[in-house]
């Protein structure tokens, strides 16, 4: 069985948010709601993932690509590492205390043993080798490769010429596809899942969108639209049809990569504006960081009530569970959006514009 799947969303500079890309967020999010909460089996969740590791790419080589251009590089990437901590960490780690103080109400073997590997960003590692447990924090596997990315990915920017980014970028999106029949011959898909290399082609193809972006390279509008339909059908394909492991996990993956980029450059651009920036979609997808991080959890505590208060099977998964597990999390996320993440993210703005001008 795969890793279940997550969300990381970024954050860039409040003034230059782009309400579309929210509403592509919330799409994914309940791409993710969808597998984990109504379809077990479904793939959707896979594929938001791997959206959003393109939008993570796009996103975040935007803000690098800015700060390389800038005089002061090392201010630029002290901000940057500043203000991710400020995103990150906050909502983060007050969800992990809550599972450490819960962990025997909520039933999670494995709990405290995994808690210094979810605190250093290490649970993907932790996942790949001791398997499932703790269920209710398994999704934090993305994260974890989010921030690996976070640390390596801005010196490669700053040291990387730019005519060999595009190439660099190929080059990973190669090895990913290599990586990924390597893993199946030896029969480790699962483990594999887990590991940052499985997750570079997305993030490379996210990068180098940016790059083209930043160069003021400009797609024909009808290729975009194309690749709308394009992204479509693989997707049934990878939905509707069994086709094993080998040509699922490798090659549609893969050719899933660049629709993929398609659309985030299609909705960069200002397209499908008056669908995805719509106040209750991009708000949803304003909170889906904290929505993603708190619905598992989430879960577990309905899963701890129905058994101490025998309700029976009505947390099983199913249209229910979708609508009261997800209505929760975004509760909560609402929550931690308004009494934390918000202010603390004002506040490390500030102190970073002042360090940034200094």
């Amino acid at each position: 069985m795969h890793f279940l799947f997550a969300i990381k969303v970024q954050s860039i500079d409040m003034s230059i948010r782009e309400p579309q890309l929210d509403g592509l967020r919330a799409i994914a999010l309940l791409a993710v709601f969808y597998s984990h909460f109504w379809d077990g089996s479904s793939t959707l969740g896979d594929i938001g993932v791997r959206f959003f590791f393109v939008l993570s790419g796009f996103l975040i080589t935007n803000i690098l690509l800015d700060a390389k251009g800038r005089d002061n590089h090392a201010a630029g990437i002290t901000v940057f590492f500043a203000r991710r901590a400020a995103r990150i960490w906050p909502p983060y780690f007050l969800m992990l205390g809550f599972c450490w103080l819960a962990a025997g109400a909520l039933r999670l073997p494995m709990m405290h043993e995994s808690l210094p590997w979810h605190a250093l960003f290490l649970s993907n590692i932790w996942y790949a080798t001791h398997g499932s447990e703790p269920w209710a924090l398994r999704h934090l596997w993305t994260l974890a490769v989010e921030e690996q990315f976070y640390l390596i990915w801005p010196f490669v920017i700053l040291a990387l010429p730019s005519r060999h980014f595009l190439k660099l970028c190929g080059a990973l999106v190669s090895c990913t596809v290599l990586y990924r029949v390597c893993a199946y011959a030896l029969g480790k898909v699962d483990e594999a899942n887990a590991l940052p290399f499985d997750s570079i082609d997305a993030l490379a193809a996210g990068a180098a969108l940016s790059f083209l972006s930043a160069e003021g390279w400009s797609a024909p509008r009808w290729l975009l639209w194309l690749s709308v339909p394009v992204g479509l059908v693989g997707s049934v394909m990878e939905i509707a049809f069994d086709l094993g492991n080998l040509v699922q996990w490798v090659v549609l993956q893969a050719a899933l990569v660049l629709p993929l980029a398609a659309i985030v450059a299609v909705a960069s651009k200002g397209q499908f504006l008056k669908i995805l920036a719509n106040r209750s979609l991009s708000g949803l997808g304003r909170i889906s960081y904290g929505a993603y991080l708190f619905h598992l959890p989430v879960w577990a505590v309905l899963f701890a009530l129905n058994a101490r208060f025998g309700v029976g099977d009505f947390f099983s998964r199913g249209p229910l569970t979708m609508l009261i597990a997800g209505s929760l999390s975004v509760l909560t996320a609402l929550v931690s959006w308004i009494m934390v993440e918000r202010p603390v993210m004002a506040w490390s703005k500030r102190l970073t514009s002042r360090l940034a001008a200094a």
